[in-house]
């Protein structure tokens, strides 16, 4: 079994304008991949899955609110790939089983280029809508939550769905294998962070789902979020009853026991309200939203060029009112994470500068956010070039943060800016760092040698690389392409490159650029 052109193809497409996932810095050497993704495809096309060693992933603690974490996994770029191209050539196998859409709304399976792997950018709102559209219909409701989900997903229960859903069976084993690597062997969970990942977990849940309908149980559902409707109070506790047995019988899963509520309508109404993402905190907020729809036509994953936005429309977005909408979030007994996140994405669709001060002066206290924080400072635009290394300087600042002190994804996060943007430079300092850096420091700190032409420097890097990590060896293969054309030739004919991904990123390096 193989994967053909047309999905290996549309997944290199996908992984290098989505990034693999929504928590990671984006993957620099895809761009390599892009430019030669012809010969990727012609490496790949023809070879069984079995042949397809999995790579090394990475592991890291992920800040979901100020006092929770979750572990989340980026998968080795060319698994990444694989996978995107995995499930978009076979997903609609599980979609083709699932309940309607109108009562499962995660993450439904609708490949596109521009959107990716899924339809509906709006799952999340039109669940919660619909939940609260049909409250007015009932007398009272359950609301619950299945426990670390992804974590406790047994890996023979995903092969059972995959096979269930006419996945070859050479898929299927590929897809195990990859997700005990990154479980150490263990038979159960899997990763965080990976788009192709969601589908796989909704598979799981099919089970779920159908034997929850055969009790006549009347739900909603997204992702591990069950809302269920009942004609009294008493029905809600039988519901209860019932799902916590459908789920130990057929996983051995079980309910999160503080999300687990029971809600009279009007109750719920109000709880459908605040877990909806598109509600602006202040009039502010929402003049801003609606101005960044003008410009990107609605759609959640449109960047939009400082060129194309009026300069009217430009100057109606001040510093003063970006930070004060961000305070505002801030200054609340409970800090609405999801929907700051929210907010920041949209502002990285225009790259507008408002929130930079504020981003860095209450970083402690928007740590949960630092992954979209980060991106937001990537997307900046129309700022005066000068202004960045003064910028730089305070994020070096951070890296001394307590915080950030204990935590590997953090100095990533922080790191990965300078590695994508020249103008924030400060190398020096990132080169007194690297000898004392933790490995994914180091590889953000040889990627930002590329990015500032450190070129010298990289050099000397040269006899440590047979030591690096498989990570720091992709990322100096990378920066291997801005050293001099026979320099560059001689290293890398001393290193075997044998999985597809590395044997075309080297070409790109040697310069080959066909």
């Amino acid at each position: 079994m193989t994967l053909n052109a047309t999905s290996l193809n549309w997944a290199i497409e996908f992984v290098a304008k989505h990034s693999d996932s929504d928590l990671f810095p984006r993957v620099l050497e895809i761009e390599a991949i892009h430019a030669l993704r012809n010969t990727l495809v012609e490496l790949v096309e023809g070879k069984t899955l079995s042949d397809l060693e999995i790579g090394a992933s990475r592991r890291f603690i992920v800040p979901k609110d100020e006092v929770s974490y979750r572990q989340a996994t980026q998968l080795h770029p060319q698994d990444s790939i694989i996978l995107s191209a995995v499930v978009h050539q076979f997903g609609r196998g599980i979609e083709s089983r699932r309940l309607p859409a109108d009562r499962v709304f995660s993450y439904r399976f609708s490949p596109t280029v521009d959107h990716g792997l899924y339809g509906s950018q709006t799952g999340w709102n039109k669940f919660w809508n619909a939940a609260g559209q049909r409250s007015f219909q009932c007398a009272a409701i359950l609301y619950c939550d299945i426990a670390d989900f992804y974590n406790q997903i047994y890996h023979h229960t995903v092969e059972n769905q995959l096979i269930e859903s006419e996945f070859p069976n050479q898929a299927a084993k590929w897809v195990i294998k990859l997700l005990e690597s990154t479980t150490a062997g263990v038979s159960r969970g899997i990763p965080i962070g990976p788009h192709g990942t969601h589908l796989i977990a909704e598979a799981t849940l099919i089970p779920v789902d159908n034997s929850m309908s055969s009790n006549g149980i009347a739900f909603l559902r997204y992702a591990d979020d069950i809302v269920v409707f009942c004609d009294s109070e008493k029905a809600t506790r039988q519901a209860l009853g019932t799902i916590a047995s459908i789920l130990d019988k057929q996983q051995r899963l079980t309910l999160q026991r503080h999300k687990t509520r029971f809600f009279k309508p009007n109750e719920f109404r109000v709880l459908c309200s605040e877990m909806i993402e598109d509600r602006p905190i202040s009039q502010d907020e929402d003049d801003i939203l609606q101005l960044i729809r003008k410009y990107s036509e609605d759609d959640p994953y449109k960047l939009v060029s400082y060129d194309q936005i009026s300069r009217e429309d430009w100057k109606k977005i001040t510093d003063e009112t970006v930070s004060q909408i961000i305070r505002e979030y801030i200054a609340k007994s409970q800090v609405d994470y999801i929907r700051l996140r929210w907010f920041y994405r949209r502002l990285s669709q225009i790259g507008h500068p408002g929130a930079i001060d504020i981003s860095l002066s209450e970083f402690e206290t928007l740590s949960p956010c630092l992954a979209n924080i980060c991106s937001y400072l990537s997307s900046i635009q129309a700022i005066d070039p000068g202004r960045w290394k003064a910028i730089g300087m305070r994020l070096l600042k951070l890296l001394a943060v307590d915080e950030v002190k204990s935590n590997e994804f953090f100095r990533l996060s922080i790191l990965s800016l300078f590695s994508r943007n020249g103008y924030i430079n400060n190398f020096d300092t990132l080169a007194s760092m690297f000898q004392a850096a933790d490995s994914s420091a180091r590889r953000e700190i040889l990627l930002a040698a590329k990015k500032s032409s450190a070129i010298d420097w990289l050099r000397e890097r040269k006899e440590d690389f047979g030591r690096m990590d498989p990570w720091q060896q992709m990322a100096y293969i990378f920066c291997c392409a801005d050293l001099p054309s026979d320099e560059r030739k001689h290293f890398l004919k001393r290193w075997a490159c044998n999985r597809p991904f590395d044997v075309v990123l080297a070409k790109w390096a040697r310069g080959v650029q066909t």
